[in-house]
């Protein structure tokens, strides 16, 4: 009898589930720290915006003694798209793109996606038609340079909270100008009051009641830069997180700019810790 000299031309059943298995625990093991990776290289780049931001806010600052407000139709992007002597600025973090449908009007963004405001497409003409502009930075508005026509949501009483002249930021490595937010401007402590009484119910407030206007509202204060952006976890993740309300969240949060020009990572709970306008005294999370 002739010995049976075949050779093996494939693989058993048994090397194959090795085989993917292995390929399988490497996957488990270089996807999250993939992922993490590319998170990371966005976070950088909405860093480098912020800075530019904050670059152009500080020489428009400079030379009107606080950002020009433009009323209700226009956006502080103008003024410091002219201080930038038409160089352009970037509204827009990476992890935060435009919604997939255009709102019909001013909506308010989230974690993953952009804020809606409509401005005049001509900032010079107020006769000219609205067009949807979208962006993931909140401009902390205290940089306003003030003016009685704000009357609709900010006390003429806070009319002193008001920086104005860069002198008067007495803290600028403590004082945002900039930061991921869920609408283009904010103005924390109206009224000398911290944004943190009651906060457990205005964490709870769905974004719809963010919009609610009103002089002297905590709910145009950081309530609108209290979303978790950047940190541990993907935006759209931490916004599940976001809803329950409950404090302290995970290691999530926004990238923020101060008066200095520097920019730093804030989790939820530390974005009380700033000097918001030009009265404000920081204070402790309860």
């Amino acid at each position: 009898m002739k010995a049976n000299n075949r050779k093996r031309t494939g693989f058993t059943l048994t090397e194959l589930l090795v085989v993917i298995a292995a390929v399988a625990i490497l996957a488990a093991t270089l996807l999250p720290a993939l992922a993490a990776t590319k998170l990371k290289e966005l976070s950088t780049q909405c860093v480098d915006n912020l800075r530019q931001l904050t670059a152009a806010g500080m020489d428009c600052q400079t030379e009107n003694k606080g950002i020009p407000w433009e009323g209700p139709n226009q956006l502080w992007s103008a003024s410091l798209n002219a201080a930038q002597n038409g160089r352009g600025i970037h509204l827009l973090c990476p992890l935060a793109p435009p919604p997939a449908v255009t709102p019909t009007g001013n909506s308010s963004g989230l974690a993953n996606e952009a804020w809606t405001w409509y401005v005049y497409s001509d900032p010079s003409n107020p006769a000219s038609p609205s067009v949807a502009t979208n962006g993931s930075y909140g401009l902390n508005g205290w940089f306003y340079l003030y003016t009685s026509s704000m009357g609709s949501f900010i006390n003429s009483s806070d009319a002193t909270r008001f920086f104005g002249s860069a002198a008067a930021v007495t803290h600028p490595s403590l004082t945002p100008m900039f930061m991921d937010a869920l609408w283009p401007d904010l103005w924390p402590y109206q009224g000398g009051i911290p944004d943190q009484n009651n906060t457990r119910n205005y964490f709870l407030f769905g974004n719809v009641d963010l919009t609610v206007g009103g002089t002297g509202t905590p709910r145009q204060g950081i309530p609108r830069c209290m979303i978790g952006r950047h940190g541990i976890c993907p935006p759209a993740t931490a916004s599940l997180i976001e809803n329950t309300g409950i404090l302290p969240w995970p290691d999530v949060g926004v990238n923020i700019s101060m008066a200095d020009g520097h920019v730093e990572y804030s989790s939820a709970q530390h974005l009380f810790q700033y000097y918001w306008n030009r009265n404000a005294v920081p204070v402790a999370l309860p």
